[in-house]
């Protein structure tokens, strides 16, 4: 029973005699009746009137049906709610991607499939509704990753919301409970496009249970779904054990550790964790001892499927051909990715107990991972405008902040400022000094633009983000003054590897969140902001000041002060570049002018009304669904072609490049044949090549890159012959 004395309860019953007894004893021992009456006062309704809503875990494909909460439980909390008095039940959930490339995928069609009867055994009729329809503004807050999203008015309107998951275990996510179950809430149809790339799932997760909070979450653990493919193939566990809680993160947690693993290995539940915590007073009714048995995602599973995920179009192709179908319930739409996905999801269903599957799924993974990783590395170094920009929220509890913590700001950049400022500029005009292995910069530049004329067109609170390199975040104004001007605010910026040539050893973006404060006078105006959090440990210092000063020729004097310290990759540690200083000072002086010219000209841009940031937003076209094998293809045409780009700048720069010797022959599938390559030395070898082994490199990337195009050129030929084929033939 739930009551003050004990907080928030979490129950965890077992009885494997009876799952509906089990289940009426956790739900029970969790206080959902007193939660009940509790929201009915709350909300000044009766029982009869209050409106409930129930969210099961339906990514059904396959019987029997181990992934997806049990409809039979299901419709008995239907029964439950009646008994109580509450009688107004609606259960559902929202369109996915899977109809892309499966029939019968409408949410409608695959509860019935499932097992859900409309009706329970008591004979209470409960609605069901299709989550991306009959579509309200949801209310998100402007300062909301969700803001402008609209969402099921059933669900946005409902009194009372109870999130029902299957307990599973997930390759990328370590395990899948009740948060990651309000992905299933979000109506847009192309879920790896909106809320795994767009938009990250822990975020929209987050927002969800913030705006349209869950006030009971139960987990279906009484047959469980476990190993290194619980999500997508039948694995099951019979463990006879329901977790019931008011606490979506609480019910997270504990079904964490009944799997045995960490909770913080679920990005969804690590954010929930970091940004709530668990309930300031709870206890626990049962056992936490880990399932007898279970078998959980392997870390080298997950670390090869969150960097195979890097990509839409990669991600988008592995689900269709990995995913355990039953092609008598969903037929396939395309008749190549039937094929595939007859092959693949069998030889990669059983990865715990296979070694050759495993082994080989790893490879795959990783090579896809590493392609990825060699894919965006050239876009950010060479194509700049085929990257992304990045929506992601501000994870700052404004509440808990005061005017003075804004304005701390600029009690600490000033005396940076002055000390800078000692020391002579160089032949570029900046001013550079090391202080804690961080870099303080200053440089000025006069642009022949009317001080009045440049200020009007050019906002000072949104120097950030016209700072080169800039991809995302986002930024929240708190206070401003009389005229109207923002004066404090906080903000997260994500930029692109900084220097950008970091990016092919695997530089993260740098990604910071940082308290502003601005100041307007007559002839100056002036921004100091400090970082008071990094998301991914890429900066321990990302702090600065932005001046526009009037000059004597009533002209603007751009101003930009600065301290960063970046996170590097662990090959640019280990070159120890403070032990070269003559090799480091030149490489900060040439990254931080390349930043001054092209910030200065994205100034002079915003004033001209031109377009300057990098990236390109994501637009309705990136939505258009394909068939998963020409999807693949597209992508690994595009990796490759990317690929070799990066490649041939990167080994012509350093003079590793030779002219690659054509193939023997081409077979019949689409790959190329070559002969062993010969161990005579180059006789032009340069003075770099004592440090990379050039045979090497060539063979790595020679060999990764001509087996994805080889592999895409093989698809996109079996491909042709299929696209007027019969999908029964």
């Amino acid at each position: 029973m739930n009551d003050s004395t004990q907080g928030v309860v979490v129950a965890l019953v077992t009885d494997p005699q009876d799952k509906f007894a089990c289940f009426d004893e956790a739900v029970s021992q969790a206080g959902l009746l007193q939660v009940l009456n509790l929201r009915c006062e709350q909300t000044s309704t009766s029982a009869a009137q209050l409106t409930i809503f129930i969210k099961p875990d339906l990514n059904f494909y396959f019987k029997p049906a181990t992934c997806i909460t049990d409809p039979a439980l299901v419709e008995h909390l239907v029964d439950w709610l009646h008994n109580a008095g509450y009688t107004n039940v609606t259960i559902g959930t929202a369109q996915n991607s899977s109809g892309f490339w499966l029939e019968n995928r409408d949410p409608l069609i695959v509860a019935d499939l499932a097992g859900y009867r409309f009706e329970t055994t008591q004979q209470n009729a409960y609605d069901f509704s299709d989550l991306s329809e009959d579509l309200c503004d949801a209310g998100f807050p402007a300062t909301s990753i969700l803001s402008g999203s609209s969402l099921n008015a059933s669900w946005k309107n409902a009194d009372f919301r109870i999130s029902f998951a299957k307990a599973k275990t997930d390759d990328e996510f370590s395990f899948a409970g009740t948060a990651q179950n309000l992905i299933g809430v979000l109506p847009l149809q192309d879920t790896e496009l909106q809320y795994y790339h767009r938009l990250r799932p822990e975020d929209v997760c987050s927002e969800l249970l913030q705006h349209t909070p869950v006030h009971f979450a139960i987990v279906d653990a009484y047959l469980a779904n476990h190993g290194s493919a619980g999500s997508r193939c039948a694995m099951p566990l019979a463990v006879s054990t329901i977790i019931a809680s008011s606490s979506a993160t609480l019910a997270d947690w504990t079904l964490a550790n009944k799997f045995g693993v960490d909770p913080y290995t679920s990005p969804i539940v690590a954010k929930l964790l970091r940004e709530q915590g668990l309930p300031s007073q709870y206890s626990v009714i049962g056992d936490l001892t880990p399932f007898p048995a279970v078998k959980n995602v392997h870390p080298m599973v997950a670390d090869a499927v969150a960097k195979r995920n890097g990509s839409l179009e990669v991600q988008r192709t592995a689900i269709a051909w990995l995913q355990s179908v039953d092609r008598l319930l969903f037929p396939f739409k395309d008749a190549m990715t039937d094929r595939i996905n007859s092959t693949l999801a069998a030889q990669f269903g059983s990865l715990d107990a296979d070694p050759l599957s495993f082994a080989a799924f790893l490879s795959l993974n990783y090579t896809l991972g590493s392609a990825n990783q060699l894919n965006d590395a050239s876009k950010v170094m060479f194509a700049k405008d085929k990257l992304k920009w990045m929506e992601r929220p501000l994870n700052i509890s404004l509440q808990d902040l005061t005017a003075a913590d804004y304005e701390a700001s600029q009690d600490y950049m000033e005396p940076l400022e002055q000390l800078v400022l000692q020391f002579p500029p160089d032949a570029n005009g900046m001013r550079l000094h090391t202080l804690d292995h961080s870099i303080l910069f200053h440089v000025s530049r006069e642009i022949p633009i009317p001080f009045d004329d440049f200020v009007a067109k050019v906002d000072i609170t949104r120097s950030i983000r016209m700072m080169n390199d800039y991809i995302g975040g986002s930024c929240v104004p708190v206070f401003r003054d009389k005229a109207g001007r923002v004066t404090h605010q906080a903000e997260r910026n994500i930029y692109l590897p900084q220097p950008n040539y970091t990016a092919p050893s695997g530089g993260q973006p740098i990604d910071v969140s940082k308290l502003e404060f601005a100041r307007y006078t007559e002839n100056e105006q002036k921004i100091w902001w400090r970082t008071i959090k990094s998301e991914n440990n890429s900066a321990r210092f990302d702090d600065g000041i932005v001046i526009f000063k009037r000059t004597p020729a009533n002209e603007v004097e751009i101003t930009i002060v600065g301290r960063q310290e970046f996170s590097l990759p662990v090959f640019w540690q280990m070159m120890q570049l403070d032990l070269n200083p003559a090799l480091k000072n030149y490489l900060v002086a040439d990254a931080y002018k390349n930043f001054f010219t092209k910030t200065i000209a994205n100034f002079t841009a915003q004033f001209e009304q031109r377009e300057y940031r990098v990236g390109q937003p994501w637009t309705a076209a990136d939505t258009q669904p394909k068939p998963a094998s020409a999807k693949l293809s597209n992508s690994l045409s595009e990796l490759t072609d990317s690929a070799r780009v990066a490649v041939d700048r990167l080994t012509s720069k350093l003079s590793l490049r030779t002219t690659p010797p054509p193939p023997i022959y081409v077979d019949a599938d689409g790959f190329s044949h070559f002969a062993p390559s010969s161990n005579t030395p180059d006789a032009a070898a340069s003075p770099v090549s004592s440090l990379i082994d050039k045979a090497q490199l060539q063979s790595v990337t020679d060999g990764a890159v001509d087996f994805l195009r080889d592999l895409a050129r093989a698809i996109q030929r079996d491909v042709a012959p299929n696209r007027t084929q019969n999908p029964e033939s």
